[in-house]
């Protein structure tokens, strides 16, 4: 069964603990304390960040249970990815005009465009930049705690706004399953669902940059049924981000979106028309017939039966099938058999720009 009530919570982080090695060595969590009412709070920010056995709750606050390790005691380690500047996907500005407080995700439309998170459908990051992290080891910036305190110690220091998807908990309390929520080993498959994976936004209003972070369990599948969320292949993250990928010819690696051309410059049906340019980073030639490029509303293309990208090339793709908008949309290469390949994302300030998109790999 997919997550209960699945949303997003909108708060000011208050405080935090975490739980090492030695406080939980089954399933530590992050707890992240936060308000989701405006106003000063009257918490100390920093003297909980050690665990404390028994009840988490400190009273008037909630809480985000993020998990800090698996359950799988074949592999523990987590996925993790995160974006510094968040601020080129079009999602963001939906979420700025989010309540505060929970707000139900359960009757909105799951798609690309929408609010839900999917890790593998709403091109939120670059899997290429994900780092496969143990708990708690001794050293610097060498597991999940070393990365995840600075960003929650400086989100609490400069009161940003949070967002935190999951589920929340029965009594109300706060929120968990903050991970990503599909293609999980069989023991966590129940949960398995499309557009309900959880994830951290933070927002500097200040500053006005946004932040987000992505975790996964390295066991999970980087490819997915649209309709269950199931596994439909083997591979999964620690396959990707780990040894295998210098071993073996993976999917995501293989073709790689490098720009788009959304709104042409001229009505002349001799100029430039709507496109997008592929580059093959390969040292053989790949075939891309019934290759599908794809946008957040489910309109495809279908590359021509003879289309192929030989060995370090680059080709522009007319996509007269697919309308991207200029308020912002995704874009998704899809392989033979329906596997993601690539998938990158722009705002409406880029989609107005009317000239091509450049992305960044």
């Amino acid at each position: 069964m997919p997550l209960r009530n699945y949303g997003v919570w909108k708060g000011t982080p208050v405080s935090y603990i975490i739980e090492y090695e030695e406080d939980d060595n089954k399933s530590p969590h992050l707890s992240l304390y936060f308000s989701d009412k405006r106003g000063p709070t009257h918490h100390s920010t920093h003297n909980l960040n050690r665990a404390r056995r028994g009840n988490k709750e400190i009273p008037g606050l909630l809480r985000a249970a993020i998990n800090i390790k698996s359950g799988d005691k074949r592999e523990s380690r987590l996925t993790y990815w995160a974006d510094h500047n968040f601020n080129n996907h079009p999602i963001v500005n939906s979420l700025a005009d989010l309540s505060w407080g929970f707000s139900s995700l359960e009757d909105t439309e799951p798609n690309p465009a929408g609010v839900r998170l999917d890790y593998i459908r709403c091109n939120l990051f670059n899997v290429t930049t994900g780092r496969i992290l143990p708990h708690d080891v001794p050293g610097s910036d060498n597991d999940i705690i070393d990365v995840l305190e600075p960003e929650v110690k400086q989100a609490i220091d400069d009161k940003a706004d949070i967002y935190l998807f999951g589920e929340p908990f029965s009594d109300r309390k706060g929120i968990h399953n903050v991970h990503m929520n599909q293609g999980n080993v069989e023991q966590f498959a129940g949960d398995d669902g499309v557009f309900q994976d959880g994830g951290l936004f933070i927002n500097y209003p200040r500053s006005g940059r946004w932040f987000g972070i992505f975790l996964g369990f390295a066991s999970q599948a980087t490819h997915t049924d649209n309709r269950t969320g199931h596994a439909i292949s083997s591979e999964t993250w620690g396959d990707y981000l780990g040894r295998k990928r210098r071993a073996a010819e993976l999917t995501e690696d293989s073709v790689i979106i490098d720009e788009a051309l959304i709104s042409p410059e001229s009505s002349d049906p001799r100029a430039r028309r709507r496109s997008v340019t592929l580059t093959n980073p390969k040292d053989h030639t790949i075939p891309l017939s019934s290759w599908k490029i794809k946008n957040s509303a489910g309109e495809y293309q279908t590359l021509p039966r003879n289309a192929a990208l030989d060995a370090k090339s680059t080709q522009a793709f007319d996509i007269p099938d697919v309308h991207l908008s200029m308020l912002g949309d995704t874009i998704t290469l899809l392989n033979e058999q329906g596997l993601k390949v690539d998938g990158v994302s722009y705002t409406s300030q880029q989609g107005f720009e009317r000239q091509a998109i450049a992305f960044a790999h």
